[in-house]
């Protein structure tokens, strides 16, 4: 894998946004993916970051790839996509965009988990996972799933 901190995955989608994680940084945790992983990373980039991108525009990742020791430290499930560089949790700017978004994932992308995500402090994002081999997706969509 490259040594530079930053590359691109995609044509709009780096190394630095899906590895980038406040957790890591505030606690000096390495956030590294290893050659399996970085291949989740660019799937995803290229089959859900991609066709959204291209039709609404710039999108902003919350989380992508998480280490062991991040995803625990963020209180991640133990099975997370995020840990194979397979999922990313994408900042929504209102709920109707929100929707929108989810309506087009579901349509358009061939996906493994699909959750419109939101907790009690109105906080709410989409969190979809892509797996690596195609067959592996399950197309499990949930439009309201509280964390």
């Amino acid at each position: 894998m490259s040594k530079r901190k930053n590359f691109m995955l995609s044509p709009h989608f780096s190394y630095e946004e899906m590895t980038r994680s406040a957790w890591a940084e505030e606690h000096g945790v390495d956030n590294t993916p290893d050659e399996l992983q970085l291949a989740g990373m660019i799937n995803i980039c290229w089959k859900l970051g991609e066709p959204l991108r291209e039709v609404f525009g710039p999108i902003i990742i919350n989380s992508g790839f998480r280490s062991k020791t991040v995803n625990e430290g963020v209180h991640g499930v133990g099975n997370s996509k995020h840990l194979s560089g397979e999922a990313m949790d994408i900042r929504l700017p209102n709920l109707a965009v929100g929707r929108e978004y989810f309506k087009f994932i579901e349509r358009n992308v061939d996906f493994d988990q699909l959750l419109f995500e939101y907790n009690s402090h109105g906080a709410m994002w989409i969190h979809c996972s892509v797996c690596l081999d195609p067959k592996e997706n399950r197309h499990q969509a949930i439009k309201n799933y509280k964390v």
